[in-house]
């Protein structure tokens, strides 16, 4: 099929006319802004695991708040001692539905720090990390 030629508008400023040509406002693009992570208590969440760390709380309590993997190995670090948190943790969101945790604990007259990483899954936050930093 051959191309079909077409004739255009004439486009030159009638003669005699002053024409100053300005460039056409284009609208600005901005991306949608990403809409905010799901809350998270985070210092409900240290606290919580925390308390069953330091054998306060029963160890099944782990398996609503932790990973299976993550759940094993800090039941397997039950030791009785006491431990609070000093200040509120501080987040940081990296992603949407990623936050890392840091906090300042005192145990046995010491101040330690706490690390810990939580992911939102099925509606609810899960640790995926957590470390005394001794």
């Amino acid at each position: 099929m051959p191309p079909v030629v077409r004739r255009l508008p004439t486009y030159e400023p009638p003669a005699g006319a002053t024409f100053v040509p300005r460039p056409r406002a284009r609208g600005s693009w901005l991306p949608a802004p990403e809409p905010p992570p799901p809350p998270l208590d985070a210092a409900r969440l240290l606290t919580a695991v925390l308390e069953v760390v330091d054998g306060r709380r029963p160890g099944r309590l782990l398996q609503q708040l932790t990973l299976p993997a993550l759940a094993a190995r800090l039941v397997r670090s039950v030791r009785v001692r006491t431990t609070r948190l000093l200040r509120p943790p501080r987040v940081c969101h990296p992603t949407r539905f990623a936050a890392e945790i840091a906090a300042t604990v005192r145990r046995d007259e010491r101040v330690l720090a706490v690390a810990a990483r939580a992911e939102h899954h099925d509606g609810r936050w899960l640790l995926t990390t957590f470390t005394v930093l001794e």
